[in-house]
C-alpha cells in the first residue's frame, strides 16, 4: 500500500485506480500549498478556502420541526433501527434507543460542520450514534477523517473517558478537533495501533480496499467494524474513488454466481474503472465468522438520503 500527498488518495493492488494522471498545480497553487501546510504545522490551525456554494448541506436548513411529527417520526426510526440491531445479538433497550434518537436530532443540527460533501450524511450519522451508545467502546479507530465530521459524531456518542484515534493521510482540509482523539497524518496500515483488553469499534470511510481493512481488524482482534462507501457490483460506478473490492462484493461474490472472467469493469465520471475477479476466489471468512449487514436507508421517515452505503460487522471469535 502506498499513498500519494499531492493526490491525498492511497493507492492498493487491487484495482487501476482509473489510471489517473498527475494534475498540473500552478505555480501560485503551490505556494499557497506549501505557505498552508507551513503555518498548519507552526499553529496546528488549519486554513480553510471554501467556495461559498459549498458550505452549508441542505440537510442543516431543511428539517421537521412539528413536535407531533418528530415524536412519530422517531417511533418509526426506532422501529427500523430496532429491526437493523436485532440480527447482530447486541442487548439494548428500546427506551434508550428514542432517548438516542432525540439526542442526535439535537446534536446534528449543532454541527460545527455544515459542509459534508461527499461524507456521511445524517442517517449515516444516527447510526454510527446509536452504536457507539449502545456499544460503548473504550475505543474508536476512526480511518479516514476529511473535516472531522464523523469525528464529532462520535465524540458526542462515547463515553466521557473513552478516545478516538484518527488517521488521515492528510489533515490539510480538518475543521473540528476532538478533545477525546489523537491524530496520526499517515495511513493506518503503516501505523498500528495497539490495544489490550478493551473494546474497540473501527470506522473506515478512508476509500482503501475493505478487504485490507478486513484483514487489518481480523489481526487487531476488533469486534465492531463500520464500513462506510460499501457499495455493490452493480451501483459501484456512483463513487468516484471506491474502496475496492468492498466488504457486500467479498459477502455477495458467490451468491451472484457470476462467470468467470478476468475483471470486471464500469465508468465512472468518464474514467474506465477496472477490478479482477481473481481477488474473489479466495475465502476470507465465513459465515460463522461475522455478523453483516447495510445500514438500512431511512428517507421515507427522516426525508435525508443517505450518502453511499454504510454497513455494520461484528467478527465473531
Amino acid at each position: 500500500m502506498q499513498f500519494e500527498r499531492l493526490k491525498e488518495r492511497t493507492f492498493t493492488d487491487k484495482w487501476n485506480h482509473f489510471e489517473i494522471k498527475p494534475k498540473k498545480i500552478s505555480f501560485f497553487s503551490k505556494i499557497l500549498r506549501i505557505t498552508k501546510n507551513y503555518l498548519r504545522k507552526i499553529t496546528k490551525v488549519s486554513i480553510q478556502i471554501k467556495k461559498i456554494d459549498e458550505i452549508i448541506d441542505f440537510s442543516f436548513e431543511n428539517k421537521q420541526i412539528d413536535k407531533i411529527l418528530l415524536n412519530k417520526r422517531n417511533l418509526l426510526i426506532e422501529k427500523k433501527i430496532n429491526e437493523f440491531l436485532i440480527p447482530f445479538n447486541i442487548k439494548f433497550s428500546k427506551k434508550n434507543l428514542i432517548i438516542y434518537i432525540k439526542q442526535f436530532h439535537k446534536v446534528y443540527f449543532a454541527s460545527p460542520i455544515r459542509h459534508l460533501g461527499s461524507g456521511i450524511g445524517y442517517n449515516q450519522a444516527l447510526l454510527i450514534y446509536i452504536i457507539i451508545k449502545i456499544i460503548k467502546p473504550t475505543d474508536v479507530i476512526e480511518s479516514g477523517v476529511m473535516r472531522g465530521f464523523s469525528s464529532y459524531i462520535i465524540d458526542k456518542a462515547l463515553e466521557k473517558n473513552s478516545k478516538i484515534h484518527c488517521y488521515d493521510i492528510s489533515f490539510s482540509k480538518l475543521i473540528y478537533r476532538s478533545a477525546k482523539a489523537s491524530y496520526c497524518e499517515n495511513d493506518i496500515s503503516n501505523n498500528f495501533p495497539k490495544f489490550k483488553g478493551k473494546k474497540i469499534l473501527a470506522l473506515y470511510d478512508d476509500h482503501v480496499s475493505h478487504l485490507d481493512r478486513l484483514q487489518l481488524s481480523q489481526k487487531l482482534k476488533i469486534k465492531y467494524n463500520i464500513f462506510d462507501d460499501d457499495l455493490n457490483f452493480f451501483n459501484i460506478h456512483s463513487d468516484g474513488w471506491p474502496p475496492l473490492p468492498t466488504l457486500n462484493m467479498l459477502i455477495n461474490f458467490k451468491r451472484l454466481k457470476f462467470k468467470k472472467k478476468n475483471n470486471f469493469k464500469w465508468v465512472s465520471q468518464s474514467r474506465i474503472g477496472k477490478i479482477n475477479f481473481k481477488i474473489f476466489e479466495k475465502d476470507f471468512f465465513n459465515k460463522k465468522q461475522y455478523k453483516y449487514n447495510l445500514f438500512p436507508d431511512l428517507f421515507d421517515i427522516t426525508g435525508y438520503r443517505n450518502h453511499g452505503q454504510t454497513s455494520f460487522l461484528i467478527l465473531q471469535k
